[in-house]
This record gives structure tokens, C-alpha cells and sequence, in this order.
């Protein structure tokens, strides 16, 4: 099956702009973008406030590594070939390392619009949407602290998993 946005020609800077935009829209007070080319790994932040609360989002974007890549720019066509796997062309490489990211950054931006939309239609809040993705002062997310204990927050008393312990 084929994937969405799989080949989309848009720019990863393009589409980091129209989400910067649309953060901007829905009244989102500072974005930060970072990159970590070799573990392959985007991650956006925003400051929202909604309703009088402030909320601070990390969405993580896994991307695929050189190595990854390289799987794919085997090219049985030419004689090209690079000095650590010669089936790997140098050239393909070169072309899926400019095009990486198009497609996650894409599906990023309309994950972020249906999930803005959704709010506004009053579909769902914003506290359950973006609820995964909302960082504590520790710096992890809810669904970082959540997914480990699932089965016994799914099983058992809520209350007793969600408090902190102190009094």
C-alpha cells in the first residue's frame, strides 16, 4: 500500500514553515525546531496557551539514518558505487539524503491541522488531544510517564498510578 505524502515534492522548509504558521494561527507563543541528523530524529516544541492554561508539546519525528537510506540506493543500473558497499550508488544516496523528511514533515503539518480543526469543532478538547504530546517540568511527555504502566492504568485505579506519591 502505498504510504501518504510518500511523493511529495515539498521541501522540509516549506513545510517547517506552514506549521510554524499555523502554530502562529492558533495562538502558539514560541516553536523550536532540533535536529539530530545522525540518530535521525526532528523534534518540534510549541508554547500554547488555551483557556487560560499554558501548555508546552514535543511531537518527536523519527527519520530514516544514513544507514537506513542506504538500503535503498542500491542501483543495479551503473557501475557507481561508494567505497563501504559497493551496490550502494553514491548519487541515489545523495538524492533520498535531500529528500528526507519531506514526507514526515507533511504528515506532521496535517496531523497538526486536523488536530487544531478537531479542537475548534469542539470534536474533542485540546487537553485530550494533545495530551500524549504535553511535557511535564521534568521534560518528559504524559505518554512517556503513561505507556509504561498502561496495563495497570487500563486494569486498575487510575487515581493511584496518576499521583506523584507526595501528600
Amino acid at each position: 500500500m502505498k504510504r501518504f505524502a510518500q511523493n511529495t515534492s515539498v521541501s522540509v522548509g516549506k513545510s517547517r514553515g506552514e506549521i510554524d504558521s499555523l502554530l502562529r494561527q492558533w495562538g502558539c507563543k514560541g516553536v523550536q525546531w532540533t535536529d539530530e541528523f545522525e540518530a535521525g530524529l526532528v523534534t518540534l516544541r510549541f508554547r500554547w496557551e488555551h483557556e487560560g492554561c499554558a501548555y508546552m508539546a514535543r511531537f518527536s519525528v523519527n527519520l530514516p539514518t544514513d544507514e537506513e537510506l542506504s538500503k535503498s540506493a542500491v542501483d543495479g543500473r551503473t557501475t557507481r558505487t561508494t567505497w563501504s558497499d559497493p551496490k550502494v550508488s553514491d548519487r541515489k544516496l545523495e538524492k533520498l539524503r535531500e529528500t528526507r523528511g519531506q514526507q514526515e514533515h507533511r504528515l506532521l503539518l496535517l496531523w497538526l491541522k486536523a488536530a487544531f480543526n478537531a479542537v475548534d469543532a469542539h470534536i474533542v478538547t485540546a487537553e485530550e488531544i494533545f495530551l500524549p504530546f504535553l511535557e511535564g517540568k521534568d521534560g518528559r511527555t504524559v505518554a512517556e510517564v503513561a505507556i509504561p504502566k498502561m496495563a495497570d492504568l487500563l486494569s486498575g485505579n487510575a487515581n493511584r498510578l496518576l499521583t506523584t506519591g507526595k501528600s
